[in-house]
């Protein structure tokens, strides 16, 4: 696994750094606990995945299924069911070789940086595991100490190019200074926007895109 000389390198989470999707594992760990996530399992199946495969989540869709999921919770009582479903599940889920590539990045000094569309509890519990210290993440909307939803602006698509240059200018830094490893079709625009994009674990659109712009790709599903 190569490591390229840049400043920071950007990593994806779901199915980048972990083998599965951190909401799909989130539910099935759910449903086993609680009658409940039937309703979330439900709406998540009916709209979001099917709006993800068309690269049309939008800010509404996300946050109304977070208020779903956490059912109007306290922000303690949602960091302990993720710390009980990281600990029985989701650490299950890490790639090896992730560990490995992220090494490689650290020991030349190189500031790896998670940016993901889960929930910055969810990040950051997969961020501790290996190491990394900044996340850039969706975050949860708090009103009365009660979860009701994300905030903006989305980390997902267009809004994880917003989010990457504003972490790089306070430091700054510029695009050309970054690399990005991704899995997903919905982050094309800011594959597009790094001086090293990489494809990792690619879906079959993002891998012809990555025939196409001659980006390099790793594929460690096999």
């Amino acid at each position: 696994m190569q490591v390229y000389p840049v400043k920071v390198v950007f990593f994806d989470l779901d199915d980048s750094l972990i083998n599965k999707d951190a909401n799909s594992l989130w539910i099935k760990w759910r449903v086993r606990r609680e009658r409940w996530a039937l309703v979330e399992a439900t709406l998540a199946l009916a709209s979001l995945y099917r709006a993800y495969k068309k690269g049309r989540v939008t800010h509404w869709r996300l946050s109304h299924y977070y208020k779903t999921r956490a059912r109007g919770m306290a922000l303690t009582d949602y960091q302990q069911r993720v710390d009980e479903f990281f600990l029985e599940r989701g650490h299950l889920h890490i790639y090896p070789q992730a560990a490995s590539l992220l090494y490689g990045y650290q020991r030349q000094g190189i500031e790896p940086v998670m940016i993901t569309g889960a929930d910055e509890y969810v990040a950051r519990a997969y961020a501790d595991a290996l190491g990394i210290q900044h996340v850039i993440s969706n975050c949860l909307r708090v009103v009365d100490n009660k979860i009701t939803g994300l905030q903006r602006p989305l980390c997902y698509g267009n809004g994880k190019v917003g989010l990457a240059r504003a972490f790089l200018r306070e430091r700054g830094l510029r695009f050309s200074d970054a690399a990005f490893y991704t899995d997903s079709h919905a982050d094309l625009p800011l594959l597009e926007r790094v001086g090293q994009p990489v494809v990792l674990n690619p879906n079959k659109r993002l891998r012809e895109a990555a025939e196409l712009n001659g980006w390099p790709s790793l594929d460690w599903r096999n």
